[in-house]
């Protein structure tokens, strides 16, 4: 029989302050006596003031110890800021006028369903349902990572997310309640545990298998008298409950139980079995499970001991009152559940399933190429930060020493192609980093071609950068490294396309110069940045010790100065000499991995994690030592020999402007002369940014700081072997204009 509720209308006018909430109180007292649902018009309140709040509050309150609530209808602007800035505008019901509230109070009745009252073992029990319908339980199978968001209240088998992608020994049976997981491992030298997360989308469980019944419970069963039972016999209620409510569906339930005995209370997560078993087949590890627990008193569930049942309330929301009880200071223990216990005047919020579905078809698709390898973390970080999409398609950009970058196509719920992104993962410090410099460096600069970062997320030390691109739409759109238009295109094209990068689009960084006092010595030191094993890799390499000042190489017939001795000795001893010299914001690591064009030839910059503001000439410098370096065309001897006479004679000036031999007469002229031509234009924006300062000794320093480290990169042995004549070169530059300088 459904009842009509019993709603009372009231309106308040005037200022809602200290001297009137007092007379609106004693107005509302006999209506809560009487009613369900209170509407109250605030149409002529032109004011609040927070001891009106409390009034309301504690009407809401009353209410909804009666299943009714407080609806607050007319909310002038004025009033609606002073509840919003309290936080609670999601709190009360807030309708347009008294007609909508009423309405919306008819809807919710209409959609409440009556109690419904099961005996078993002759014990009476009463369901009160909730949400009035069964839901499908998800089936997790092999799924990678799982956050405790996306399983909801959830039961199975996997590991706890920190403990690593391949770490078996740490497996055993979970629980997931929205913010909380228990975990009792198989491994019995292993101690139970539980985890609590106050941002329950960022923690996560290894998953082997497990069922996970969303978040909002069928209903509520309690005895109907006070008194004491077991879990088995609460499981064997809920199965004749079932059977009432489901007769043609018998599917698998999830109860969450709370025993109140006061001396141990209790928080529990249940399986419970019926009889007969459930059909297993679906379910290899319950399947095992089962088997090995058939006899030993157990139930597929998890038992959280509490230092005290707080607030405990059958009226209160399953997930305030464990959010409330579930905590690090109130979780006492975890055990595994035993059928017998006996549990004093439980109440059990009861999750029914009207069928089993796959899981993954629930969850963000994530397609990638099945040679590459996409860890399970990513995989997490990745349905963190697309969860605007229903789909990703996930390509590999590139890999470099501390970091990897993707191309990712979303798509919407219906299929719709979205704009493209890139996806960053690197260390957790790096990415925190970059997003902080990008919104820092870039955004106030050079928004309108550079990367937007739409979202970072962590998982342990790993991080991810969702990258968006302004301007990049439609089916055709494509994003192609530098590098690539550097190994394919002409000059004619090239030429332009830098001057676009470095005259227009990053202008704002170059072209606003500050004049400062610098530390050139600590600020290009590599072994400060990411090469501090440099010294260990020239050994292993080279036989090289960094204590020596000269060494001897096949390609000189005479020493040479040893430039990791200069990095080691000479870098250390000048650490604090500070010269004057014009600094900009730099992107810090301007390789042609970190700058992406589309289809249209727009410019796109990433990886800011480096960017900051130093020697204006810092990134010109590094694309140098790609240039000449990085893309020494040295395949055999006769190659090394032509490209050292080149080189040697290339860096024998005396002026950053000055025009170099460039006489290459090796086998690779046209792609030398690219590099040359590419370096020469990079000096030009060097020797422009710092107003025209000829000096080439702080340009040779910046240069340093990435010829000397390319010795650590995967390159061919020839190449790193003309990083380290290269930087041999340089380096004796500095030390000559240190010398000449001592002599002035």
């Amino acid at each position: 029989m459904e009842l009509e509720p019993i709603i009372k209308t009231i309106s308040h006018s005037g200022r809602l302050d200290a001297n009137t909430s007092a007379d609106l109180d004693l107005t509302l007292q006999p209506l809560l006596e009487s009613g369900q649902f209170i509407i109250l018009d605030l149409s002529q309140c032109p004011y609040m003031s927070s001891i009106g709040i409390r009034v309301l509050l504690k009407t809401k309150k009353k209410l909804l110890t009666k299943q009714g609530d407080l609806y607050l209808t007319g909310l002038v602007p004025a009033v609606f800021q002073v509840i919003e800035m309290a936080g609670l505008h999601n709190i009360f019901q807030i309708k347009e006028n008294p007609e909508a509230a009423r309405e919306d109070i008819c809807i919710v009745q209409e959609n409440s369903i009556e109690t419904t009252t099961c005996v078993s073992e002759g014990i009476s029990y009463i369901f009160h349902p909730l949400n009035g319908k069964a839901q499908p339980a998800l089936l997790w199978k092999d799924s990678g990572i799982a956050s405790y968001k996306e399983l909801g209240f959830s039961i199975g088998f996997g590991a706890l997310a920190e403990s690593g992608d391949d770490d078996q020994e740490q497996s055993g049976l979970f629980v997931t309640t929205g913010s909380c997981a228990g975990f009792i491992p198989d491994n019995p030298h292993h101690t139970a545990d539980f985890r609590v997360s106050p941002e329950p989308e960022k923690a996560g469980i290894i998953l082997k298998e497990a069922l996970s019944f969303g978040s909002q419970p069928s209903g509520l069963l309690q005895m109907k008298e006070p008194g004491r039972v077991s879990f088995q016999q609460l499981a064997d209620a809920s199965e004749v409950l079932k059977q009432q409510l489901l007769p043609e569906k018998s599917e698998w339930m999830l109860m969450v139980v709370v025993n109140s005995n006061p001396a141990e209370p209790t928080i529990s997560m249940v399986l419970p079995v019926g009889k007969p078993l459930h059909d297993l087949s679906r379910m290899e590890d319950f399947q095992k499970w089962f088997s090995a627990n058939e006899n030993n008193g157990h139930l597929p569930g998890i038992v959280f001991s509490l230092s005290e049942l707080q607030n405990a309330d059958t009226k209160k929301p399953l997930v305030q009152l464990l959010n409330e009880n579930l905590t690090i200071e109130n979780i006492m223990d975890i055990q595994p559940l035993q059928k017998q216990e006996n549990l004093e005047n439980p109440w059990a919020w009861v999750f029914f399933s009207n069928n089993l579905s796959d899981a993954k078809a629930h969850r963000l698709i994530i397609e990638t190429d099945p040679e590459m390898n996409f860890e399970a973390c990513k995989a997490f970080l990745v349905r963190r930060l697309y969860t605007d999409s229903a789909k990703v398609k996930v390509e590999q950009l590139h890999g470099g020493y501390t970091a990897q970058t993707y191309q990712v196509t979303s798509y919407d719920a219906e299929g719709r192609k979205m704009r493209p992104t890139v996806l960053k993962v690197a260390n957790r410090a790096m990415i925190t980093r970059e997003s902080e410099r990008c919104r820092q460096y870039a955004l106030p600069y050079i928004f309108n071609n550079s990367a937007v970062v739409l979202g970072a997320e962590f998982y342990g030390e790993t991080g991810a950068l969702r990258y968006n691109f302004v301007g990049i739409g439609g089916e055709a759109a494509q994003l192609k490294w530098l590098t690539h238009y550097y190994n394919n295109a002409e000059m004619d094209l090239l030429e332009p396309l830098f001057d676009k990068i470095f005259l227009q689009i990053l202008k704002p960084w170059y072209g606003q110069p500050v004049r400062k006092t610098i530390f050139p010595f600590k600020d290009h030191d590599p072994t400060f940045t990411f090469f501090p094993y440099i010294y260990q890799t020239v050994s292993d390499l080279f036989t090289i010790s960094a204590d020596e000042k000269y060494i001897t190489v096949e390609e000189f017939d005479q020493p040479i100065l040893n430039p990791y001795w200069f990095l080691k000795h000479e870098f250390a001893r000048r650490r604090d000499e500070g010269i004057g010299l014009f600094t900009g914001i730099c992107h810090g690591d301007l390789n042609m991995q970190n700058i992406l064009l589309d289809e249209k030839m727009n410019v796109y910059l990433i990886d800011f994690s480096e960017t900051k503001s130093r020697s204006v000439i810092s990134d010109f410098a590094r694309l140098e030592a790609i240039f000449l370096v990085d893309n020494a065309p040295v395949d055999n001897e006769a190659d090394m020999n032509d490209y050292l006479q080149f080189i040697t004679r290339f860096y024998d000036v005396k002026h950053l402007n000055e025009i170099p031999v460039a006489n290459y007469t090796g086998q690779h002229r046209e792609k030398v002369a690219k590099s040359i031509a590419l370096t020469l234009k990079m000096r030009k924006y060097a020797f422009d940014c710092t107003q025209q300062n000829p000096d080439p000794i702080p340009y040779y320093l910046a240069l340093l700081e990435w010829v000397l480290p390319v010795v650590c990169y995967g390159l061919p042995i020839p190449q790193r072997r003309v990083s380290m004549i290269v930087s041999s070169i340089l380096c004796q530059k500095v030390m000559d204009a240190g010398k000449e300088k001592i002599a002035e």
